[in-house]
C-alpha cells in the first residue's frame, strides 16, 4: 500500500510498504504473466521477486498504466515506454520508493534505521552497519552525531551518485555534506559535488523505520 505520497520542487516522490504476499501482489497487476516470468527468470529469492513486483505495482498505481522498466549501462532505471518521465528507485527492508519527474533527472534513496538496545553499541560487531562503516563515506569536515544523521550522509550520497551518471565516485574525495540539524526529521540541506564545484538540494524525511532522501539534476 502506498505509504507516502509528496510533490516537491518538481519531483514526486511515493514509498509503498509492502505488506503483500507474492501472488497478492501479481494480483494488483493487469498482465501479472510478464510480471511474473521476469520476475522468476532474474531471482531465486522470494524476498526479492516480492521487492521486485512491490515496484512495478507501484508504478502502475501512480501512473495507473503498467509500464515496463529498462536499465542503462550505467544501470539506472529508465522508462521506454513513457517518454520524457525520469524516474529513479530505492527499496529497504518493508519498502520501495520511486522519485519521478518530468522536467530533471531524479535521484531517491531509503536506508533503513537499525534498531539495537543500548549494550549492544559496546560491541563492535553489532555495530549499526552505517557505524561500522563511517570513515568510508563521511569527511572529517562533515559531522554527525546520531545515527540518524549518519544513514543522512550515506543516503545523501548515495542520492545524488544516482544522478551524477558517472562511475568512480569517492564518497569521501568527491562529495561534502554541508551541516545540518539533525534534530529535524523533514526538511533539506545542501551537497556539493566537489569534482564538478556543483551543489545539490537533498530533501529529506525520517520514519520510524527508515530514512529517506531525493535530490534532482537540471
Amino acid at each position: 500500500m502506498i505509504y507516502y505520497d509528496k510533490q516537491t520542487d518538481g519531483i514526486r516522490v511515493v514509498v509503498w510498504h509492502v505488506t503483500e504476499e507474492y501472488e497478492e501482489l501479481l494480483g494488483m497487476l493487469p498482465d501479472a504473466d510478464s510480471v511474473q516470468n521476469e520476475a522468476e527468470q532474474q531471482f531465486s529469492s522470494e524476498f526479492r521477486r516480492v521487492e521486485w513486483t512491490a515496484v512495478r505495482v507501484l508504478l502502475y498505481t501512480v501512473l495507473d498504466r503498467q509500464v515496463h522498466i529498462s536499465y542503462n549501462e550505467q544501470g539506472a532505471p529508465m522508462l521506454p515506454d513513457y517518454e520524457g518521465l525520469h524516474i529513479s528507485i530505492s527499496h529497504t527492508k518493508g519498502y520501495v520508493a520511486i522519485a519521478l519527474s518530468e522536467t530533471a533527472v531524479v535521484g531517491i534513496d531509503v536506508e533503513q534505521i537499525e534498531r539495537l538496545n543500548n549494550n549492544q553499541f559496546d560491541d563492535k560487531e553489532k555495530m549499526p552497519r552505517v557505524e561500522k562503516v563511517r570513515n568510508r563515506f563521511m569527511r572529517d569536515d562533515e559531522y554527525a552525531e546520531t545515527l540518524v544523521g549518519m544513514l543522512l550522509h550515506w543516503s545523501a550520497k548515495e542520492t545524488v551518485f544516482k544522478v551524477l551518471g558517472r562511475e568512480g565516485v569517492d564518497f569521501q574525495d568527491e562529495m561534502k555534506v554541508q551541516p545540518f540539524d539533525e534534530t529535524q526529521y523533514e526538511g533539506d540541506f545542501q551537497l556539493e559535488d566537489m569534482k564538478e564545484d556543483d551543489t545539490y538540494i537533498i530533501y529529506y524525511k525520517v520514519f520510524d523505520d527508515f530514512v529517506l532522501t531525493y535530490t534532482k539534476r537540471s
